[in-house]
């Protein structure tokens, strides 16, 4: 929790304003009007800061244009991790069948309890015991020639990025490589949206991390993928679908600049456009196509 401020330091008549009107809704809201939560504090200076900055001076905001290309090192992605109960819940984990071990040091040991799993799983099925049964089905083993990805494993944490996985692989024959990137930490970049749907609150700053980026096989086409929902055109999808075409387009153009082959194409999609993506690719028609969640969320 974060104290209110000390009428002390309030000094202005627009901070004792400022003061008061905060202490009148939090007694409106029947809650302690001494304190405040970090969230609504946070909300508060982002509102109210523009007030109390200096007169005839300029004040810096954050960029949204890209300046420099900075590549990105897969091999030195941080690790992605989840628990027991997100994997039996709603996780699914890709793997080489018959490949080595995916972990090692102190995961080997819980790892070779997944594969007992697995085995009873395998034997006695339904009759299996509850981990068994919650965690085998989770664990998805594919050939080798099939897991075209730099990592040795796969990770996706809900549907709808299971499902689309999961056609990756079943088309892996389109593909030169591709990857399920972190939800942090991997490839970002800046988006801002207005929260409520009437646009009448302060604009949010946040960092997108697309979840999919996918090489078209024999080109140095990058698809870059982010998956949602059927119809989720939330403010926040719209501003990172708005905000993700500018930032592919503008990463183009410095590529060209820079006498680079690389081009990224980027897409929202959602599950009834998975069918219609694999066609464009395997057409080479996907640089002109827009999905239909695409065309809603940008008109």
């Amino acid at each position: 929790m974060a104290l209110l401020p000390s009428p002390s330091l309030l000094l202005s008549g627009t901070s004792m304003r400022v003061k008061d009107f905060t202490v009148s809704r939090l007694k409106a809201a029947g809650q302690d009007e001494t304190f405040l939560s970090r969230e609504n504090l946070r909300l508060l200076q982002q509102s109210f800061g523009p007030l109390f900055r200096e007169l005839d001076k300029e004040h810096p905001r954050m960029s949204q244009v890209a300046v420099d290309l900075v590549p990105v090192d897969l091999t030195a992605m941080p690790r992605q991790s989840f628990s027991e109960t997100m994997l039996k819940e709603h996780g699914s984990l890709w793997i080489v069948r018959d490949g080595p071990a995916p972990y090692g040091g102190q995961e080997l040991h819980l790892w070779e309890q997944y594969q007992r799993f697995r085995r009873q799983f395998a034997e006695f099925g339904d009759e299996a015991g509850e981990s068994a049964k919650a965690i085998a089905p989770r664990i998805r083993e594919v050939d080798l020639p099939k897991f075209r990805l730099p990592w040795n494993v796969l990770y996706a944490s809900h549907e709808p990025e299971r499902e689309f996985s999961m056609l990756l692989f079943e088309n892996a024959a389109l593909f030169d490589a591709f990857v399920k990137m972190p939800n942090v930490g991997g490839y970002a970049f800046p988006y801002s949206y207005k929260p409520a749907k009437a646009a009448k609150t302060h604009t949010a700053n946040e960092n997108f991390n697309p979840d999919f980026f996918i090489r078209v096989l024999g080109t140095h086409d990058i698809l870059v993928v982010e998956v949602k929902a059927e119809a989720d055109d939330s403010n926040r999808n719209r501003a990172k679908c708005r905000d993700g075409l500018e930032h592919f387009e503008t990463l183009n153009a410095r590529l060209r600049e820079e006498g680079e082959l690389w081009h990224y194409d980027f897409y929202f999609l959602s599950p009834e456009n998975y069918t219609s993506f694999f066609e464009q690719v395997r057409n080479r028609t996907y640089t002109a196509w827009r999905s239909g969640l695409m065309q809603e969320l940008v008109g």
